[in-house]
Parts: structure tokens; C-alpha cells; sequence
């Protein structure tokens, strides 16, 4: 990878604040939360706008995107700042699809869930139309932000050519023309993925209106860590997580790994969550409301995820992983998001 450092022109600044229009779109719909996932834009047949590592869309400003140049053999990083750590893969999807624009990476709910089914699906009818191919391919699993994982999306994209693609235990891709196209494809790839929960679990497809509401028995506190430092709990009654106040919930996503902790029982440790069966709940910490907000959203999501892969028989990532991915988190991710 190469660098230069020369700021966005009025043109590209002008795209960049398209892209943050984008993420706030997909923000208001719960298609993404806080930081997790990546946009990018097409300039031209050579380059790309993609967001930064790490920062909250919420902060984003135009300057902040990371222009990208497409060369032969590798990419470019032309503007000041840090791109995605799966900037590789957007640059796969411009060099292999001249007419995709777009390309946006999501962590929503139920899409990845059904990344744990282990197979492709067939689609048809509307959503064979509206999500760009007759199928929904599966991207394998490798670690986040590395080359296994950009090489298993070239793969996929190389042989099915779709224009939405499942990441096993990850996530979505979803290419598009336009950002129009873009919002409206992630969309129906949630409203396919919901359906067919509910058509293989047997289980009600719930989803919060946000990721900060309550349910009415559902309590927000003010609390206090080992080290006397402050933060504050949420409760989850969600009825697919309390399937597993009792057994416990290992990681069946990655960012479940991250952000609440290795596995999750009735002891915290050093985890973001921890199992309170007797109350029926799971209390959920962070450093400030969004923050414990965002730990019940992944860890709800993860409890979908895991009625899938018992559906499948499917394994809980492996442990060496998980606590590699819970530190690596702890110590540079998340602080960029405060940034």
C-alpha cells in the first residue's frame, strides 16, 4: 500500500458529505449502529471515497473521508487519515463491478444471524430483483480487517457476481448504482433475513424501534466498576437472550467477541455483560448510555445468531479468538470512536 497526503477538492468533499448523508440514513433505520461498519463512494474509474477507521458517524465530517487510488497491483491512500481496515475489500468490489458506486458494509441484525446458517440462498421474485442476483452467497469466515477475509470476499463476488453477500459471522456487503439504491438494497436484505429467522427458528423476529428503547420492566441504573470508575447498566429482557440467561452465550459473532466479552454467564470478569437468571435478565455496562445501549444491541444480535447456529450445529467462534478480538478492541478500536 501506498500513501500521499493531499486534502479532498470541493468535488470530492461534495461526495464525501453523500456518504455521511448515507450513514446517517442507514443509521436511522438500525442498519448500522455507532461505528460498526464501513461506506465508500466511487470518484471515478480509479478511485474511491471510504469512511475512517473507527470514528463514529455521528462526528463524521467531509474532511474525514480517506480517498483511495486503485492501481494495478495495490491501492493508494491519496488523503490525511486512516481508511476502514476492510478498505481492501471495497477496492475489490470497483476493480471487479465498473458499474457499482457504492459499496456498504453492515453489521445488521438479522443479516447476521443468518450468516451462520452455513450456505447460500436462493432467491426469487422481489427480492431476487431487488437484492441483485438469484442468490444470497456466504462469504467464509477469517478474523476482521484481515487479507483471509478480503481473499474469501474476492472469492464470492468473483463467482456469483451478486450484489448482496452474506459474511459468515460478521456481517453484509451490499453493492449498488447509487446511494438511493444502496439504502433501499440493505433494507430488503434485513427484510429477507427477518422473515427467514422466523421461518427456521420458529421464533418471533423481534427488533427494538431503537437500540435505546425500553421495554417497561426493562431498567437504565448508574453504577460502578471494581475500580470504583462510573458507568451505566441496561437491562435486556429480550426472549431470545433469555434463552441462554441459564446455559450461558458464547461468541457466535465477532462483534459480540469484541464488545461484550468471550462468553458471557452469571459472572462478569472483564466482560460488558453478565447473566442475571433469577431477575430474567442481562445486564449490560458501558462507560455512558449509548454505549450500554450499543452492548444490548450486539449482544441481542448475537442471541439470534446463536438460534440459527443451533439450527445448523454450528460452533461458537474459538476461544483463542475471541480474546484476541475482545483485546485488540478494548485497547485501539473503541477509543477512536470518543475521538
Amino acid at each position: 500500500m501506498l500513501m500521499t497526503v493531499k486534502k479532498l477538492n470541493s468535488a470530492e468533499l461534495e461526495l464525501s458529505a453523500d456518504i455521511i448523508d448515507l450513514s446517517h440514513e442507514l443509521l436511522a433505520q438500525g442498519l448500522v449502529v455507532r461505528t460498526w461498519g464501513n461506506f465508500s463512494s466511487r470518484l471515478d474509474a480509479n478511485s474511491f471515497l471510504i469512511t475512517p477507521s473507527g470514528k463514529a458517524y455521528t462526528r463524521l465530517q467531509p474532511k474525514d473521508q480517506v480517498k483511495i487510488n486503485l492501481l494495478p497491483e495495490t491501492t493508494e491512500i491519496v488523503s490525511p487519515g486512516k481508511p476502514s481496515s476492510e478498505m481492501p475489500m471495497h477496492a475489490i468490489v470497483y476493480r471487479l463491478f465498473p458499474e457499482v458506486n457504492y459499496v456498504v458494509h453492515t453489521h445488521q441484525i438479522f443479516a447476521s444471524a443468518l450468516s451462520l446458517y452455513g450456505n447460500s440462498f436462493p432467491l426469487s421474485g422481489e427480492y431476487a430483483a431487488g437484492l441483485g442476483g438469484e442468490t444470497l452467497p456466504l462469504a467464509g469466515y477469517a478474523l476482521p480487517g484481515t487479507s483471509k477475509l478480503h481473499r474469501n470476499m474476492q472469492s464470492t463476488l468473483e463467482q456469483s457476481r451478486s450484489k448482496c453477500i452474506l459474511m459468515e459471522r460478521h456481517g453484509a456487503l451490499v453493492l449498488a448504482s447509487s446511494k438511493e439504491e444502496a439504502i433501499a438494497r440493505a433494507a430488503l436484505l434485513e427484510e429477507f433475513a427477518r422473515e427467514t429467522f422466523a421461518e427456521l427458528s420458529g421464533k418471533e423476529a423481534l427488533n427494538r424501534s431503537s437500540i435505546s428503547h425500553n421495554e417497561s420492566e426493562e431498567k437504565i441504573t448508574q453504577t460502578a466498576d471494581k475500580r470504583g470508575k462510573e458507568e451505566i447498566c441496561v437491562q435486556s429482557r429480550d426472549p431470545l437472550v433469555q434463552d441462554f440467561l441459564k446455559s450461558g452465550l458464547s461468541p457466535y459473532l465477532d462483534d459480540f467477541a469484541q464488545i461484550c466479552g468471550p462468553a458471557i454467564s452469571d459472572r462478569r470478569g472483564r466482560n460488558s455483560v453478565v447473566f442475571d437468571p433469577e431477575k430474567g435478565c442481562a445486564l449490560c455496562f458501558g462507560k455512558d448510555e449509548l454505549d450500554a445501549y450499543s452492548v444490548r444491541a450486539v449482544l441481542e444480535k448475537n442471541a439470534r445468531a446463536a438460534h440459527i447456529a443451533r439450527i445448523t450445529q454450528q460452533k461458537p467462534i474459538v476461544r483463542w479468538e475471541s480474546i484476541l478480538m475482545r483485546f485488540v478492541y478494548q485497547k485501539k478500536y473503541s477509543k477512536k470512536a470518543e475521538g
